[in-house]
């Protein structure tokens, strides 16, 4: 991706991992927007939304080194604000818990960056087996928030074929999901379901 720095997202991950943080603010202001909106879909709830949106993007800078500059970083922003949300959710509904039941409520043992790479994998997976064009429609829209028009007019193709492509991806990845439930819900969430869901 190109961005209006002149440089690649490959080469910006390359230049925020050496601790540059005009790097880092450049993808900040390339997925702000997109971050925010997924995490508003999940949450409905502004503030919450402020607050988990800055932990995703601190710990993009916590864990810049071990990014892999060739994977799409949309992917990464996508799956850790959903992980940031559920808990977020999670923690909420744990609050409304009687303290007996809350004692008894069983919390996820797993380590959180290996739940991030199978989920990384799984939407990779899902989203690469689509044909190449409805592909880049989808990462357009569901992974860097971007609108219908603004996807048509990148690609240079009609808003209603936008929306065509968007459709026959989103039932193509809950087909994925229902004919993989071992992969789709072995992480605990039903992450691809919610990928294909969103609008």
């Amino acid at each position: 991706m190109s961005t209006n720095t002149g440089l690649t997202e490959t080469e910006l991950i390359a230049q925020m991992q050496c601790g540059d943080m005009a790097a880092f603010d450049a993808i900040y202001h390339l997925y702000f927007h997109a971050v925010y909106g997924n995490i508003l879909r999940l949450t409905h709830d502004p503030a919450a939304t402020d607050d988990i949106i800055q932990e995703v993007f601190i710990r993009l800078w916590e864990k810049k080194e071990t990014l892999d500059v060739l994977r799409p970083l949309g992917n990464w922003l996508f799956v850790v604000s959903y992980n940031r949300s559920m808990n977020y959710l999670r923690d909420r509904q744990r609050e409304k818990l009687a303290p007996e039941q809350l004692a008894t409520t069983l919390t996820a043992a797993e380590n959180e960056w290996q739940i991030t790479e199978a989920q990384l994998q799984l939407i990779e997976e899902a989203i690469g087996q689509l044909p190449p064009q409805r592909k880049r429609v989808f990462t357009l829209c569901k992974i860097q928030g971007k609108t219908y028009a603004e996807a048509a007019e990148t690609l240079n193709i009609s808003r209603y074929t936008v929306k065509e492509h968007i459709t026959k991806a989103n039932d193509f990845i809950r087909e994925y999901a229902r004919m993989h439930p071992d992969k789709a819900f072995q992480i605990g969430i039903p992450l691809l379901a919610y990928l294909a869901a969103t609008s």
